[in-house]
């Protein structure tokens, strides 16, 4: 019998580990929101090239393929960079044009933030977009007209949606594999969350806090935690034969990154562990597995969004 292949017409032997990463400033984050007005961005140093190109020697020297989801006020400034990154084979998919959380926009107003990014990378690359996720994973309930607009606007996958509890985002009862979610309007969309990993003895309780799941792809969970909570849910992942889609930003490896005015809770989430940052990373990298960009793998994730029943996003507990 002849083995299954993915995009990239290469055998399938193991989940698909993919690193994402969220390429946005350090002042574009939801902590700096109401802190840092939009009319001062310019007036903050960029740093997003220059973390960036770490990020591409990384990818080089593990040799490996990764997703890119770019913000559009990124690619207005910085298009020779984001051609780079495309030139280097990587996945280029959409963060949005000027991160802002969904629950500041409406369908209207996300429609042209969506085509504007879409518009904005494709003019870069010559490449077409197909990916999506929304700053701050903040497509929820609240906001899941937003899977509509997606669909109407063409996209094929959304990872925006991260199955667990947090004070900003999340949607504990949604899958924690590839699915189709519905909109309120009907619209069917395969859906790409992120790793999480679902422990049991002592942190059984903790895992119950955060919707019986915890959050362990990458972000401010990968600074704060210890290294082994990243390695056990890419080994529960593999062991369950779903993909492990880590998410990480290029502000994140930078310990010379500008302080900001933010709150206790900001600087803590915002500031701790990036010394190890890079190294850690690295380390995860070289896990043996299957990494690759989502793209490569999309029609093995459709064949197994298909084994699930469509989640419907209009109520949190709603599946059709």
């Amino acid at each position: 019998m002849t083995a299954p292949i993915n995009d990239a017409n290469e055998p399938i032997t193991s989940p698909l580990r993919c690193v994402s990463i969220d390429v946005e400033e350090y002042f574009h984050i939801e902590a700096a929101h109401g802190r840092i007005t939009r009319d001062q961005w310019d007036q903050w140093p960029s740093r997003v090239e220059q973390n960036v190109d770490l990020l591409l020697e990384l990818f080089d020297r593990c040799q490996q393929r990764g997703t890119f989801f770019i913000l559009g006020h990124v690619v207005q400034r910085h298009g020779a960079m984001v051609r780079r990154i495309a030139d280097a084979g990587h996945e280029i998919a959409s963060h949005g044009t000027m991160h802002d959380r969904l629950h500041r926009l409406d369908a209207d107003s996300f429609r042209e933030d969506l085509l504007t990014s879409k518009k904005l990378l494709e003019d870069a690359t010559g490449k077409g977009v197909i990916g999506y996720r929304a700053p701050t994973f903040s497509i929820v309930p609240e906001t899941a007209w937003a899977i509509d607009v997606l669909s109407e606007c063409g996209f094929e996958y959304d990872a925006s949606i991260f199955p667990v509890k947090h004070q900003w985002y999340g949607v504990p009862d949604a899958p924690d594999r590839p699915f189709i979610v519905r909109g309120p309007q009907g619209a069917e969309l395969l859906e790409v969350p992120p790793l999480t990993w679902s422990p049991g003895g002592l942190l059984k309780p903790l895992a119950r806090s955060r919707g019986g799941k915890l959050p362990v792809a990458g972000g401010g969970y990968f600074r704060l935690l210890p290294l082994w909570f990243m390695k056990r849910g890419l080994a529960q992942a593999d062991a369950l034969g779903r993909p492990s889609i880590l998410y990480f930003h290029p502000w994140e490896f930078d310990p010379q990154m500008p302080r900001m005015p933010l709150s206790f809770t900001g600087k803590l989430r915002t500031y701790t562990g990036l010394k190890s940052a890079l190294k850690n990373l690295e380390t995860i990298m070289r896990t043996p597995g299957r990494w690759g960009a989502i793209a490569d793998s999309l029609s093995e994730i459709k064949a197994m969004s298909q084994e699930l029943p469509v989640y419907s996003l209009r109520s949190s507990s709603g599946t059709s």
